[in-house]
């Protein structure tokens, strides 16, 4: 197993003088530990390593404290269905129904498949979170993320994600953003325009440079200016208390039937593969937490 040094990069760019933004990030290590987390096959590995890297990217560009982004992707394919959900500070984590399937012509697309849709839920925390959907182009995640850009934020975006993966895992992972800001002259939307080929060896040009050395070859010709660095990182958010929240929430005649059924429960996370288990003892504890009326105390 290949163990990866260092921390990943995400960086924030003004182009153009204000009429552009680019987010760039080097996401090779949260891949990595996604990878080793779900023991993702490497098309598995490809396909989810896309999702959170464009998650992180999509995550960190909301600013509210507590705010999230979850990108649900159903296909119709052989892997089933892929979900990332992302943080600010491009905190990500993410699972695949079926980590170990690979596709048999080589093309990631193939195995998500492209009959079905992407979701993107964002949650501003500001009451009801904002939903849009829009089909699958491809199942190669990029161009179904554009597609969401262009259709249900109506924001004109070059989207690369890219994630290489070699005999001994992941050799290098990342993408970037480019949308044009409101204003924006003919011969900006042009400029960026014509860098589009230039975007989609964002993975070799981080195996090679590095984040800011790959910036410079990409975009370094839009007049880049940095506006902010961060570390994302895979990292799930779950833990005992929470699961214990969702079990209060399934009433206590339902935990009472667990007892009565199964002596227990155990209830594990999709994003970590932890298990939490509960004994019957644990489960009455719940279940007096049920009953007990609003305001009351524990004591």
């Amino acid at each position: 197993m290949t163990v990866l040094r260092g921390k990943d990069t995400l960086l924030h760019y003004s182009l153009l003088e204000g009429q552009a933004r680019a987010v760039l990030i080097d996401s090779t290590r949260l891949c990595a530990a996604a990878r080793r987390t779900h023991h993702l096959s490497d098309t598995a590995t490809i396909s989810l390593g896309r999702l959170l890297t464009g998650a992180a990217i999509m995550g960190d560009m909301l600013k509210g404290e507590g705010s999230s982004v979850t990108l649900t992707v159903k296909g119709g394919g052989p892997m089933g269905a892929l979900v990332a959900v992302g943080r600010p500070g491009g905190v990500v984590k993410g699972y695949v129904d079926k980590p170990f399937v690979d596709a048999e012509d080589g093309r990631p697309g193939s195995a998500v498949g492209s009959e079905g849709s992407l979701t993107v839920v964002k949650d501003l925390g500001m009451g009801e979170p904002y939903v849009g959907q829009v089909p699958l182009v491809s199942g190669e995640i990029a161009e179904d993320l554009c597609a969401y850009f262009a259709y249900s934020e109506q924001v004109p975006s070059l989207l690369a994600l890219g994630v290489r993966v070699g005999e001994k895992g992941i050799e290098a992972a990342g993408g970037i953003l480019v949308q044009m800001l409101p204003g924006a002259s003919e011969a900006a939307i042009q400029s960026v325009e014509m860098s589009a080929g230039l975007l989609s060896g964002v993975a070799g040009e981080i195996a090679k440079w590095g984040p800011d050395g790959a910036a410079a070859q990409i975009i370094g010709h839009l007049q880049p200016v940095e506006l902010e660095r961060t570390t994302p990182e895979y990292r799930c958010d779950c833990s005992r208390e929470r699961v214990e929240r969702a079990l209060i929430s399934l009433g206590a005649a339902e935990l009472e039937s667990m007892i009565e059924e199964q002596g227990g429960c155990e209830a594990g996370c999709h994003f970590c593969n932890r298990k939490h288990r509960f004994s019957a003892d644990d489960l009455r504890a719940l279940a007096a937490e049920c009953r007990r009326p609003r305001g009351e105390s524990k004591e």
